[in-house]
């Protein structure tokens, strides 16, 4: 079937290439640096500017070409941990290890705060730094969830429409994207999950359909049908 061809990207011969790299990484190879540069550098480069626009930074192209290399070398750091079993690419499951390449890079930024949320952040007791928030955008639908009551709704529409984890992480990081001005949304996601724009798009469209039929055929759940994210 044609979806299940989607679902696959690029083949077994390219994630059979992926995993031999991140071997020779394991294994202290510096020349598979240069490999995964030269085989990987769209998606390495759509991570790297995934990363500053969750920081509202931009990097012209020489500096993001500079940073694909750091990211290799830290890929390089963790690679024997890896596994293709665990079905993320290497770039997205070192997500962290990304953004803290990008932040060295841009130095210390602030997220604006609204004046709710400030006020809710100065009754909490400080002991400390809070990290930043890195993460996929279901990640960060999980840390809002206690604090928001339509967050809270979406992720009860999430469970109650049956939609997978992956149509999820699929359709946020699209929407993201898009409402970030992004005139390529599924073209960046894509790159970064290492899979087809057409199949980011189906993902997207699959689970966007599901909650508005959750929101018309459930009054508990109408309100889902108002939120940007739906539009």
């Amino acid at each position: 079937m044609g979806s299940n061809d989607d679902d696959q990207g690029d083949g077994d011969d390219r994630s059979d290439e992926l995993a031999r790299i991140m071997r020779r990484m394991a294994d202290g190879d510096e020349a598979a640096v240069v490999t995964m540069i030269e085989r990987y550098q769209a998606p390495l480069a759509a991570a790297v500017h995934r990363a500053a626009r969750q920081r509202r930074a931009r990097i012209d192209r020489d500096d993001v070409d500079s940073l694909v290399i750091d990211v290799c070398f830290e890929l390089k750091k963790v690679a024997g941990h890896w596994s293709p079993a665990g079905g993320a690419l290497p770039w997205v499951w070192a997500r962290h290890r990304v953004a803290n390449v990008v932040d060295r890079f841009i130095g210390p930024w602030a997220e604006p705060l609204d004046d709710a949320r400030l006020a809710r952040l100065e009754d909490r007791p400080v002991e400390g730094a809070e990290p930043v928030a890195d993460g996929t955008m279901l990640d960060a639908l999980d840390r809002v969830v206690p604090d928001l009551a339509s967050a809270r709704l979406l992720a009860e529409g999430l469970d109650r429409a049956a939609i997978s984890m992956r149509d999820r992480e699929l359709m946020l990081e699209y929407q993201y994207e898009k409402h970030s001005g992004n005139r390529a949304p599924a073209a960046t996601v894509g790159s970064v999950f290492g899979i087809r724009e057409v199949t980011v798009r189906q993902a997207a469209g699959r689970a966007r359909r599901k909650l508005l039929s959750l929101a018309a055929s459930d009054e508990y759940f109408a309100p889902l049908a108002d939120l940007p994210l739906l539009a």
